[in-house]
């Protein structure tokens, strides 16, 4: 077995949005991936934002998401060279205690073998505060962090181009409005969000996790 690329996507997914798979899409076809792993964090001590689903309610709708871009031919955009490579991991989930990133990306390892290619997908956001996570230099020796931007290019700091590989796209339109944050202040206002322009527009989602969310009430839908 050759030597294998796989990416290791994490956050809390506080909902799994399209702007995800975007951004996933743009780490497959840019690095060549074989996989990319979502890996649902139980928590994150050092996020500002209070977590408002479960852990397993999040792991719950990325798995919907993957299963509705595996099955649905209008919305399928990761079916990248006739092959599905995404999949989902509750490791962070089960893990006992405080979890920190290196006990991911050592797990991940453990699971998959060492010889492969390993990638640790971030967002520009987070890019400007890895180098204080808990053993930053044992991460950045393991992987190879990648930013994901779903803006332009002209949005990324300087810093962070002299650090880090810097993935950007144009994407469709509307998607790099459709963040977690937003999802979530969409669905306490009738499924609506604002654009960047101030225009008022729907919420952007698959369409079994907005079943999801309506079903479970989550984020102050009614």
């Amino acid at each position: 077995m050759g030597v294998k690329k796989i990416a290791i996507f994490g956050g809390t997914f506080d909902p799994i949005h399209k702007g995800h798979f975007y951004a996933a899409e743009i780490a497959i076809q840019k690095l060549s991936l074989d996989k990319l792993i979502f890996v649902v964090a139980k928590d994150q001590w050092r996020r500002k934002n209070i977590i408002q689903a479960n852990p397993n309610q999040r792991l719950d709708m990325v798995n919907l998401a993957i299963k509705e871009e595996k099955s649905n031919l209008k919305t399928r955009l990761l079916n990248y060279q006739h092959k599905f490579i995404i999949e989902s991991s509750d490791i962070d989930i089960r893990r006992e205690g405080k979890t920190y990133t290196i006990d991911t990306i050592n797990e991940i390892q453990s699971l998959y073998g060492i010889k492969h290619s390993y990638f640790f997908l971030i967002g520009a956001d987070v890019a400007l505060d890895i180098h204080n996570w808990k053993n930053f230099n044992d991460i950045n020796n393991l992987v190879n962090i990648v930013v994901v931007n779903r803006k332009m290019d002209r949005n990324i700091l300087p810093e962070i181009k002299e650090r880090y590989n810097i993935l950007t796209e144009n994407l469709i339109d509307g998607v790099s409005d459709q963040t977690s944050t937003n999802q979530r202040l969409g669905w306490s206002n009738n499924g609506l969000i604002k654009n960047h322009g101030g225009h008022i527009k729907k919420i952007m989602n698959y369409n079994s996790v907005k079943k999801y969310i309506s079903t479970k009430k989550l984020y102050g839908y009614e």
